[in-house]
């Protein structure tokens, strides 16, 4: 499966999920309070992709985020691997 539709697949799996209320929520109960970068809502779409991919390590994970369309399909404006 080329690159592309692996990202717009992933973006397909994601058009279900309300995140309206998951920003509702997470601003109720400020989870996001002290995050820079890795929000939840970030944390949530980061593993959906890891389990989407079948990623078979954090290590696997932590070398996939490095890819500017993984980051942008994310919503992630700047990572990097020590992050």
């Amino acid at each position: 499966m080329d690159k592309d539709t692996q990202f717009s697949s992933f973006k397909q799996w994601l058009h279900p999920i309300n995140f309206q209320q998951l920003d509702q929520t997470v601003k109720e109960k400020q989870s996001d309070k002290y995050v820079k970068k890795l929000t939840t809502k970030a944390y949530i779409l980061l593993f959906l992709y890891a389990h989407l991919h079948q990623e078979d390590s954090l290590h696997s994970l932590s070398t996939r985020v490095l890819d500017d369309k993984l980051q942008e399909a994310i919503g992630f404006s700047s990572i990097s691997a020590a992050q």
